[in-house]
C-alpha cells in the first residue's frame, strides 16, 4: 500500500501520542489488492482442412505468442481456444515450472454419439492428438470443471470450462460458443442465446470471476447487430453500478470495442466481476483472431 508522506506524517504522529500513553495498538490495513492480466486467444491451432487454420503459422510461433505476452505484459493466466493438446504441452515447457493447465477436448456430436475432435485429418499420417480449450495459470490450480452447455444434437460440441487461480482465488473460466448454422441438419437454429444463459447461470455462483474466449457473436449495440437478442440482459454491463459484467473493451455504457477478428469483428470478450484496471487488444499473423489481455484489480 502506497501512503503519502502527509498521511505518513499523521500515521506517525498518531503512533508517538499512543506510545507517550503506554498503550499498544495496531495501525488497521486494508488487504492489498492483487493485480491479475488475463489474456484470451483463439490460437486457429487445428490442422484439419476444415477448420479453415492453414497458412497461420506453426504450432511453436503460436506459442511463441503466448510466451511474449507472458515476458512483456505479465500475463498471468491464458484462456485459450482452438489449441491442439500436444501444443499445449508444447507452451507448458516453455513457460516452465510452477504453471498449471486445464485442457477440455472439443467432440463432434452425431445424433447424439460424440467422440474427440482431432487435431489434424483422419489419415494415418496425420496428427491424432485432441483439440480444445485451454485454461494456463501462474502458481496452482484447483477444482477445473467442465460445465454443460445447450449444443446441437449433430455437430460440434464446443466445452465451457472454469478453474480456479488459488493466488488470487479467481474463478476463470474459457469460454467457445456455437457458430450460427453448427447443426447441418437444422443450420437455421441458434445455440447462442441458451449457451449465454448457462454460462451466466453458472458465473452467477462465484464471487469472482473472469470468463472470456471467442464468443461467435457481435456486441449489443454493435450498429446492424440483428442477433443482439441473444445477450441475456443480465450479462453484458451496461456500465458502472449497473447489472452484469463489465467487458475488457467496453467503453462505460456502450457495449461495443474493437475488432477482434481479421474480418474486422470483435468476437472475442473478456468479462470480469472485478474492477478493470486495463485492457489491450494485440494483432497477431498467427491466428485469425487478435489477443484481449485486461488486466482487474482482486482484493
Amino acid at each position: 500500500m502506497r501512503i503519502t508522506s502527509g498521511l505518513m506524517a499523521k500515521a506517525l504522529g498518531g503512533l508517538a501520542v499512543l506510545a507517550t500513553l503506554g498503550t499498544a495498538v495496531s495501525p488497521a490495513s486494508a488487504a492489498e489488492p492483487k493485480n491479475l492480466q488475463v489474456m484470451s486467444w483463439n490460437m486457429c491451432g487445428s490442422q484439419r482442412d476444415t477448420w479453415n487454420c492453414a497458412g497461420t503459422g506453426t504450432p511453436e510461433q503460436k506459442t511463441d505468442v503466448v510466451k511474449y505476452h507472458v515476458d512483456h505484459d505479465y500475463v498471468q493466466a491464458v484462456l485459450l481456444q482452438e489449441v491442439c493438446e500436444d501444443d499445449l504441452t508444447l507452451l507448458m515447457g516453455k513457460l516452465g515450472a510452477g504453471w498449471s493447465k486445464s485442457f477440455a477436448p472439443y467432440k463432434w456430436s452425431q445424433d447424439g454419439v460424440t467422440w474427440n475432435s482431432r487435431c489434424g485429418n483422419d489419415g494415418p499420417g496425420d496428427r491424432a492428438d485432441r483439440i480444445g480449450t485451454a485454461i494456463v495459470v501462474k502458481a496452482g490450480m484447483t477444482d477445473a470443471t467442465t460445465y454443460p452447455l445447450t449444443q446441437p444434437w449433430t455437430g460440434l460440441n464446443q466445452p465451457f470450462q472454469c478453474a480456479t487461480a488459488t493466488w488470487w482465488n479467481v474463478r476463470l473460466c474459457a469460454v467457445h460458443l456455437s457458430r450460427p448454422g453448427v447443426n447441418p441438419d437444422h443450420p437455421d437454429w441458434d445455440y447462442r442465446d441458451d449457451q449465454l444463459k448457462d454460462i451466466k447461470a453458472v458465473t452467477a455462483g462465484f464471487p469472482k470471476v473472469v470468463f472470456g474466449g471467442d464468443f461467435n457473436s457481435l456486441p449489443p449495440d454493435q450498429p446492424g447487430n440483428t442477433d443482439a437478442w441473444i445477450w441475456p440482459a443480465d450479462l453484458y454491463s451496461q456500465g458502472p453500478g449497473t447489472v452484469g459484467y463489465m467487458e475488457c473493451d467496453q467503453d462505460g455504457a456502450t457495449r461495443t470495442g474493437r475488432p477482434t477478428h481479421d474480418g474486422g469483428w470483435k468476437i472475442d470478450y473478456v468479462f470480469s466481476s472485478e474492477p478493470r484496471r486495463w485492457c489491450a487488444v494485440a494483432d497477431s499473423v498467427y491466428s485469425d483472431h487478435h489477443v484481449v489481455i485486461e488486466s482487474v484489480s482482486v482484493v
